[in-house]
């Protein structure tokens, strides 16, 4: 299971490894190639082509999986594709069985399965996701942060080069390592330990301001800081795997798995949205009316990772193994 779910990361640490280099490169186009974009619409929309660019992605994206994916629950698949899905069975009872399972699936409510054993999982897998995301809102807000403010100071292509560097240490430290860590710690040890270094990565911010003020110049030291920072955030980074982990061994049976899956997505989801706008709001508030000195999101954001850590201690000490999961499962059952 480990190695299945390091892929998530891997794949995750792409994309923030193309993100930031593509949109540090392509901002403000007119001074990097003040030939070619002449026009004074790039002076006033500095950061329209980066922009125009991701949604192009997003939009190729979308219409690939639209024509090339196809549904894997055949109750819903094409008539046409329904015997030439590669990896599914095709006997005599396939189809009444994912019939059942459908019939079931539909009887489990979403309120029967919300009990303890699969809530905690999901409550770490949320908590996770809005720290996370407030820390990757924090970081480039916090580098492009003129000095006298608190922040580094650096240009958009500064600041895109160092977080995609970040990302391919981290997604080839999550290839290479993670699920050997997994197997050999466990995977509560490992969420509980990517967990603790949340505290130190927020610490890091302000000990980097305090840094930078003193010395004037982003020097030698201050680069000490952000590789510290960067192996403290590829530990974190692990905590991801373990989590989705223990989100679908919480699943009571296969034909709910969908429905589990389903709530943490939401779960994170909403974490996600919630998390850029709130952080980078008190992160400005902060700094505007001197709170903490300008550290209260620091502190609200250590807080909160404690919260995730008394969360991590409830998960189960094992996963089991649900190989064998059960196919039938109503409200009765939870």
């Amino acid at each position: 299971m480990a190695q299945g779910f390091a892929l998530i990361p891997i794949i995750w640490s792409i994309g923030t490894f193309v993100g930031p280099l593509m949109g540090g490169m392509l901002a403000r186009p007119q001074d990097h190639w003040p030939r070619l974009f002449t026009n004074p619409f790039w002076g006033k929309y500095p950061y329209f082509l980066p922009c125009v660019v991701s949604a192009s992605l997003l939009l190729l994206a979308f219409f690939t999986l639209l024509r090339f994916f196809e549904e894997s629950l055949s109750t819903k698949r094409r008539p046409r594709l329904a015997s030439t899905m590669p990896g599914i069975s095709r006997g005599a009872n396939s189809g009444d069985q994912e019939a059942s399972m459908a019939k079931s699936t539909a009887n489990a409510h979403l309120w029967s399965l919300l009990t303890p054993v699969i809530v905690i999982p999901n409550a770490n897998y949320a908590m996770l996701s809005f720290l996370d995301v407030s820390f990757r809102a924090l970081i480039p807000l916090f580098l492009s942060t003129p000095i006298h403010l608190g922040g580094m100071g650096l240009t958009p292509s500064s600041i895109g080069l160092w977080l995609a560097f970040c990302g391919i240490v981290d997604g080839l430290f999550q290839a290479l390592f993670l699920a050997k860590i997994v197997d050999w710690v466990g995977p509560k040890r490992v969420f509980c330990i990517s967990a603790s270094c949340f505290a130190p990565l927020m610490v890091l911010f302000p000990i980097m301001s305090w840094l930078v003020r003193t010395r004037g110049v982003v020097d030698h030291a201050i680069m000490y800081a952000l590789f510290f920072q960067l192996m403290l955030t590829v530990t974190w980074d692990m905590a991801f795997a373990t989590a989705l982990m223990f989100v679908t061994a919480s699943a009571p049976a296969k034909n709910v798995l969908g429905i589990v899956n389903g709530l943490s997505q939401s779960s994170g989801s909403v974490a996600r949205a919630l998390g850029p706008a709130l952080t980078t709001s008190l992160f400005a508030f902060s700094k505007q009316h001197n709170i903490f000195n300008g550290n209260a999101v620091y502190v609200f954001l250590i807080t909160l990772s404690g919260v995730l850590s008394w969360l991590g201690s409830q998960l189960p000490d094992e996963i089991q193994d649900r190989d064998e999961w059960i196919l039938d499962f109503s409200p009765q059952d939870a």
